[in-house]
């Protein structure tokens, strides 16, 4: 039957028309934004045909699979072997009852444009009560406008750019890590569907932003880096051989209740560079001007990658978040770190190690160093009491943009650290509590009668 029909259709017969139909089903695309705040903005998109038009095969998952090896074959990356991501990591590992497949992407609501890029455009909605990002092809995009002004069909830009959302889901199932943001469900065309769509959805990240960053808190900073120090190790040695971020950015990454997960994967590289002898792996470092020897042996550039991921994870993350406001008796380990990243003076294993001890010195609270633990009779307990929007002031590093929040690891700590501010007379203790398990605590001003609050406990300076 398919030899009877190719002799009766024309090659350039049969890609014209397949051309045709995806355009047209692009146009009816681009109609479906709604609000455009500007040419290149798409607004929200109606997914409501792409539920209902929906009729998954029953071979849906091996159907994605051969379609994905045809759509890797021109934008793999030397290095990375396709056979090995579907034989040892297949799709079906990850797939859940829960898995957000095509018909499913109706039942999202609220849905909301957060951003573009080059290729694709990023929606919030919600899928199940939670927050979800999806992250389709922007038909207004300028990969797709650069494209079809180089003489190329519309069809053919719109297969380009899916294949890139195409790449990233596999991309992102086969690191799978906790550190690398969560592939929830996806949407590929198959030949029993009527979908030329291709989307993908992930848990929904917020945008890593330099002054926020600044803004955190010492112990946020530190999980941050500790992150990045936890994605780096990992890389060095996945089941992929070692990766590269070859285009090191904030911008790649994104903050899931408030822990750093990598979430571009475009740039990303499989295996060390190829290699004759050591000059061919000269690592340089252009924003500091510096060079990298590193040693070739059988043919590969030993741990080049990861001494390219650690240079630039310091550089854009650990070097300056981590010292900034780090306690005392925790500076020299921080400096070590600091040190290994900036001058590539450790591996990201040994790095990985310290940043744990430096992790259980502070949640333990064997950082501060207690000969006893005796509590300061300078303050008055009044139990189960509150002061709700009083005396509230700003102070340095404090967790509340309107008052003087910050966490502690017990009651004396909190009263160290209200001896150590001019303007602090008190504190209250709450049941709330930080990632790392310190309680969180309002400092206030002054004191006048308190609120009842069986959820916080007040202490008042005597002196």
């Amino acid at each position: 039957m398919v030899k009877l029909f190719r002799r009766q259709v024309s090659p350039w017969k049969l890609c014209l028309l397949s051309s045709l139909v995806v355009l047209g089903l692009n146009v009816t695309l681009h109609c479906r934004f709604e609000g455009l705040e500007g040419p290149d903005v798409p607004g929200p998109f109606d997914w409501k045909d792409l539920g209902t038009q929906a009729h998954r095969p029953l071979d849906f998952h091996g159907t994605f699979e051969n379609r994905l090896r045809k759509l890797m074959e021109k934008s793999t990356e030397i290095g990375l072997d396709v056979s090995k991501i579907r034989k040892e990591a297949p799709m079906s590992v990850s797939y859940t009852d829960n898995l957000i497949e095509c018909e499913d992407f109706v039942k999202i609501t609220n849905r909301t444009y957060l951003e573009s890029g080059w290729t694709k455009a990023v929606y919030k909605g919600y899928y199940k009560g939670l927050p979800v990002a999806i992250k389709t092809v922007d038909g207004r995009g300028h990969h797709l406008r650069s494209c079809v002004k180089k003489g190329r069909s519309h069809g053919d830009c719109y297969h380009q750019a899916a294949q890139k959302i195409v790449k990233e889901i596999v991309v992102l199932q086969a690191i799978a890590h906790e550190n690398v943001i969560k592939v929830l469900g996806f949407c590929v065309p198959g030949p029993n569907t009527n979908i030329r769509e291709v989307a993908m959805v992930t848990e929904l990240g917020e945008t890593v932003d330099l002054i926020r960053l600044l803004q955190m808190s010492w112990e946020d900073r530190f999980r941050i880096s500790f992150d990045v120090s936890s994605i780096i190790d990992w890389m060095s040695s996945s089941n992929y051989g070692s990766l590269a971020m070859n285009d090191f950015r904030r911008q790649q990454f994104v903050l899931v209740n408030g822990s750093l997960k990598l979430s571009d994967v475009d740039d990303l590289g499989f295996g060390d560079p190829i290699c004759d002898k050591d000059e061919d792996c000269t690592l340089h470092f252009s924003s500091s001007n510096r060079t990298q020897i590193i040693t070739c042996k059988e043919g590969k550039c030993i741990n080049h990658n990861e001494k390219k991921n650690l240079f630039n994870g310091g550089r854009h993350f650990t070097t300056f978040l981590l010292r900034h406001g780090a306690p005392d008796s925790l500076r020299p380990l921080v400096d070590r770190v600091v040190e290994g990243y900036s001058n590539l003076t450790m591996n990201s294993g040994q790095i990985l190690r310290l940043m744990k001890k430096i992790r259980n010195l502070y949640t333990s609270g064997k950082y501060l160093n207690r000969a006893r633990q005796e509590f300061s009779k300078d303050y008055q307990l009044y139990p189960a009491s509150d002061l709700p929007g009083k005396f509230d002031y700003r102070c340095r590093l404090s967790l509340s943009g309107s008052g003087c929040t910050r966490s502690a690891y017990d009651v004396m700590e909190a009263a160290t650290q209200c001896d150590s501010d001019p303007d602090c007379r008190g504190f209250v203790v709450t049941s709330q509590r930080t990632w790392s398990g310190r309680m969180l605590v309002h400092y206030k001003s002054g004191f006048a009668k308190p609120d009842k609050n069986s959820e916080t406990s007040l202490y008042v300076r005597t002196t």
